[in-house]
């Protein structure tokens, strides 16, 4: 038989640095990516935090998740004053404006496409497509 290294029986007891298991859950780490940064199961993290803290695993990432999203979005402000995508991403997702593409009109009247095609060889094969002759059926 052998011991761990502390004298009892088994395998030695992997260590969680909880500082870095902060920093992991502050950028939105999964529990799964978390057990892989440690060389670890899933139940050991589980295991280790309900140890130090008295906790499940999904409280401890609770807390600490939310000084990230509040980074993130602290950034996302900043990045909107500069850059004008960033600003139309926030609005569509946050105030849910959406880009709109309607036609006001009559409803009673069909509405007609006017196409204007400048090249030749284009013109024509359009103009097959829109009579039905097109060859390419």
């Amino acid at each position: 038989m052998t011991t761990n290294g502390n004298g009892k029986m088994g395998r030695p007891k992997i260590n969680i640095d909880f500082k870095e298991l902060e920093k992991l859950c502050h950028i939105q780490c999964s529990e799964m990516e978390i057990a892989d940064w440690f060389h670890c199961t899933v139940d050991t993290v589980n295991a280790r935090v309900k140890e130090k803290f008295g906790i499940t695993f999904s409280e401890y990432f609770q807390k600490h998740r939310v000084s990230g999203k509040v980074a993130l979005r602290r950034n996302l402000f900043k990045l909107a004053e500069k850059q004008g995508h960033v600003a139309i991403f926030m609005a569509k997702n946050w105030l849910g404006m959406k880009d709109s593409h309607e036609i006001a009109g009559d409803d009673t009247k069909p509405f007609k496409h006017i196409i204007e095609v400048v090249d030749k060889e284009t013109k024509t094969a359009l103009g097959e497509v829109i009579n039905g002759q097109s060859s390419n059926h």
